[in-house]
């Protein structure tokens, strides 16, 4: 398992939380998805085998939200 933190800029709610944990999880290969909205920061815990981390932030852009840095 490896962990990546990204940087999301759009998440303004608790259902914005919510699009992302589902947008990253769907399509398998994570284990946990931590959203910390004041910090504007999403932590995965992920299965390097089954997608990676380029994936995850696909994941979070095609739910509407901008991966920075």
């Amino acid at each position: 398992m490896h962990t990546s933190t990204f940087d999301v800029e759009g998440m303004t709610c608790e259902g914005c939380a919510s699009a992302i944990r589902r947008a990253i999880t769907a399509p398998g290969g994570i284990d946990r998805v931590d959203v910390d909205l004041d910090a504007k920061r999403v932590t995965v815990l992920y299965d390097e085998g089954k997608v990676s981390e380029q994936e995850i932030r696909e994941r979070i852009e095609d739910a509407g939200y901008d991966v920075v840095g």
